[in-house]
């Protein structure tokens, strides 16, 4: 199916959930960016009025389980926000936790907390929640991704309690562009095969930037990096597509 573009508004508002979790840092990025022809207003949400003032969401890394608690309790924010990521129309970002939330509902593992409510943003994407360690094995990494803007200056990406990519289906390999990866020796250790996710795949493990049409995850927080070029992806590519 073509998705036929949208006219946007010369001023395109943007919102970045702000229930709980790094959304003020992705709030600053977004309103430093100045791309051709519009501006841009990044605004917190956390009601369903405030999300349907939106062109695009980005929702943010923190805690998946308390994300998707609090917005069960606000009268219809919820669904919105299932409706939202599951738009075709709609260019939407998910950072650590928002990328769990953009999984399958079906299709999220790890941890001892309740089921995740999954907004199935990607379609086909299973995730696996902090397989890259806890707090404690937090780390960094300076990616070299020929997608950005100065592709010759290396990316820090930060990665805090990250989830992994577990595995995609054939129908989404098929769709979806893998921007950045890890090298081999950064990668986690597999998942048990024997969960409910079954058996993961170990070549989507080092798959830590995704795009499918409006649709973006990343497994790390560019939002702490200093560095504003995956947001002008996002804005660019998602959003503008162009």
């Amino acid at each position: 199916m073509t998705i036929q573009p949208v006219e946007l508004p010369e001023t395109i508002i943007i919102g970045v959930l702000a229930l709980q979790g790094a959304f003020v840092e992705h709030m600053h990025y977004l309103q430093r960016l100045r791309p051709q022809g519009h501006t841009i207003k990044a605004i917190p949400i956390r009601t369903l009025t405030e999300l349907q003032q939106c062109q695009a969401l980005v929702i943010p890394g923190g805690e998946s389980t308390v994300i998707s608690s609090i917005a069960s309790h606000t009268p219809g924010l919820l669904e919105a926000l299932i409706d939202f990521a599951q738009d075709p129309q709609r260019a939407v970002w998910g950072t650590c936790a928002g990328m769990i939330l953009m999984a399958d509902e079906n299709g999220i593992g790890g941890g001892k907390k309740k089921p995740v409510k999954g907004w199935q943003g990607l379609g086909g994407l299973k995730v696996w929640r902090n397989l890259f360690g806890g707090q404690l094995e937090s780390f960094e990494a300076q990616l070299s991704i020929p997608a950005l803007s100065n592709p010759s200056q290396p990316f820090n990406a930060i990665f805090i309690r990250a989830p992994a990519v577990h595995s995609l289906s054939p129908e989404l390999k098929d769709k979806v562009e893998v921007i950045a990866q890890l090298p081999e020796e950064s990668c986690p250790h597999l998942p048990p095969s024997d969960s409910p996710l079954g058996e993961p795949n170990p070549e989507d493990l080092s798959k830590i930037w995704l795009k499918k049409g409006k649709k973006m995850v990343t497994s790390f927080h560019p939002e702490l990096s200093g560095d504003v070029r995956i947001h002008e992806f996002f804005v660019e590519k998602c959003v503008l597509g162009r």
